[in-house]
């Protein structure tokens, strides 16, 4: 695996639970520390609880959608950089889900499947920009 430049405090946001935990293993053998969320909820307190230093979520998620965390978080003026990635598509009316994200804030997105060395530094850009 890639050596990291910074360790980063990262919330994943996928409801899919093996590719949420094989993310997470990955990211904490990079030297990351990783919090998990299954649903937009529990993104929500988690972040409330341990700020973490980036946010990566999902589109799709059985409580709701990456654009309602979004939304959420820039309605509390939070500054927490959020990555948007999704195995590709279009929602409704025809739109890119990830353009859409990044018209709603995203900081930046990825589509599925990456490699991890492309998430890291997208991860670091992400953090870095936030400042």
């Amino acid at each position: 695996m890639d050596p990291v430049t910074a360790s980063h405090n990262i919330l994943i946001v996928d409801d899919e639970p093996e590719l949420r935990e094989s993310l997470k293993t990955m990211l904490e053998s990079c030297g990351h520390t990783v919090a998990a969320a299954g649903s937009t909820t529990e993104a929500l307190i988690a972040i409330e609880t341990s700020r973490p230093d980036v946010v990566l979520t999902d589109i799709f998620l059985g409580d709701g959608d990456g654009y309602s965390l979004l939304n959420a978080l820039r309605a509390n003026e939070e500054k927490i950089p959020v990555i948007a990635m999704s195995g590709g598509g279009t929602g409704p009316g025809g739109v890119d889900v990830l353009n859409l994200a990044e018209q709603l804030g995203a900081t930046a997105v990825i589509d599925k499947p990456f490699r991890l060395k492309d998430l890291l530094a997208i991860i670091d850009r992400a953090v870095a920009a936030a400042g």
